[in-house]
């Protein structure tokens, strides 16, 4: 099942004025796909803006000339990267309410370039939150580090695995960010067997400890007491 955008940290109860959203609907001469007509309609997007470095597109940016340029080669542009990395792009054409979102190479507003960073819309829209969520909760991280064989199952073992992006991991390439959420947060940002960075965030310090070492990472506070799946 698809999350339900209005549920998400970053999404509102109440609408938002529809006027961009309209102009742009009667531009390209179709209604957005469901769930991201949601995501701008109930200022998604807005908050989105606030928690992060990355440029996101906002409900009053439809109409501006960032957004027109990618839309000629039916792509609608999402968020561009801080350092100009990426840009994130969805398809306008109808037909699927949920539809995937791509990574485009910055200038490449043909979209030619395109490689699947998220499966939904709806998996796009709450990582973007999450994750803006977990680094400002000052997570415990790790680098570079190897990658146990069995971490995803044994995270799974603790927490709830949450949506899985591809591509491109806050900044910089990677196969795969894989998140887990629950009693505590982590995310694992991989290539091949390496995480190219780690990021837990648990509020008992045990928790934390024990998930640092499922991980691979060091933690300088010993667990006060021995921990066992819930």
């Amino acid at each position: 099942m698809p999350i339900h955008l209005r549920q998400a940290p970053a999404v509102g109860p109440e609408p938002r004025s529809p006027g961009p959203l309209a102009q742009l609907e009667h531009h390209i001469g179709a209604p957005l796909p469901a769930a991201v007509r949601e995501w701008f309609r109930y200022g998604g997007a807005d908050r989105a803006a606030a928690l992060g470095d990355n440029l996101i597109t906002r409900t009053s940016d439809l109409t501006g000339p960032a957004v027109n340029r990618f839309l000629a080669a039916g792509h609608l542009l999402l968020e561009t990267d801080s350092q100009h990395c990426c840009r994130w792009i969805v398809s306008v054409s109808p037909g699927d309410d949920d539809p995937p979102v791509y990574l485009v190479d910055p200038d490449d507003q043909a979209c030619a370039t395109r490689t699947r960073y998220a499966d939904t819309f709806s998996a796009y829209a709450f990582s973007c939150v999450w994750d803006a969520t977990l680094w400002r909760n000052n997570p415990l991280t790790g680098f570079d580090h190897p990658l146990p064989a069995d971490v995803v199952d044994r995270l799974t073992e603790w927490l709830t695995a949450l949506p899985t992006t591809y591509g491109w991991a806050v900044n910089q390439s990677c196969n795969a960010v894989y998140r887990f959420g629950g009693e505590a947060e982590a995310a694992l940002a991989v290539v091949g067997d390496t995480a190219v960075w780690s990021a837990i965030y648990a509020p008992s310090p045990a928790l934390r400890h024990h998930l640092a070492d499922i991980v691979g990472i060091p933690d300088d506070e010993p667990a006060p007491q021995r921990l066992n799946p819930a």
